[in-house]
């Protein structure tokens, strides 16, 4: 389960931003991120100071990306960085991001495609109107359906019907910085009742700059938003 981690891990990452280049191994990246966090932590308490707040400064001193993710329903936040990037016969570029606990998100374009160690993850995602639509920064309506594990060890179909909107226009703030994007949501039928997906993009190059996404019965909505890209 993704554990809550306040601005301690982003400071974490800042130390592990100069080591994170993709050369390593999973374990070894995440070994490193342990052992750097809980050096952190420890030094914090014996100084009896707080921890930093996540600011600006903080954000524009990283040497790599950085998404944070926050689960509503489990009220769990984490900080990821980037782990792989890839295309596929799908639309739009493919990044995995991950936790130094090895929690895994996977977007396409910022549409959640799949998530690993959250429990009742979703295994992948068919939706390329979403993406489209993101890529164009207007309403594109379609499928959205995911494929969410279950209890039984199994993984359900839950495949829905979704009308895109365009919101509105917006100066979207991130922690000091502003962004002009167009909100788009998604509102979809096909499970019980109607549940939304919504996107911040960036008018000027399609960034999700945040997101907020339903992602299955249990999981519910996952919202990420993007501090560096």
């Amino acid at each position: 389960m993704m554990k809550r981690l306040t601005s301690l891990a982003l400071a974490a990452i800042v130390l592990l931003a100069g080591c994170s280049g993709g050369t390593d191994t999973q374990g070894t990246q995440s070994a490193q991120f342990r052992t750097l966090y809980d050096a952190y932590r420890d030094g914090r308490r014996q100084a009896g100071t707080p921890p930093p707040a996540i600011t600006r400064e903080v954000i524009d001193s990283l040497t790599v990306p950085a998404l944070e993710v926050t689960v509503e329903n489990r009220n769990s936040t984490a900080f990821l960085v980037p782990f792989s990037e890839r295309r596929d016969s799908g639309p739009g570029v493919v990044r995995t991001w991950r936790t130094g606990n090895d929690v895994q998100i996977t977007l396409r374009d910022g549409v959640i495609a799949a998530t690993r160690g959250i429990a009742f993850d979703v295994g992948s995602v068919d939706a390329d109107a979403a993406v489209q639509a993101i890529q164009t920064r207007s309403p594109i309506s379609g499928k959205h359906t995911l494929y969410v594990k279950n209890g039984d060890n199994g993984i359900d179909e839950i495949a829905l019907e979704c009308e895109m909107r365009t919101v509105g226009h917006d100066d979207l703030v991130i922690v000091g910085r502003s962004f002009p994007v167009v909100h788009l949501q998604e509102n979809c039928t096909g499970w019980k009742g109607v549940v939304a997906f919504d996107y911040w993009i960036d008018r000027r190059d399609a960034t999700v700059w945040q997101s907020r996404q339903w992602s299955g019965p249990d999981l519910g909505y996952i919202r990420t938003r993007l501090l560096k890209k």
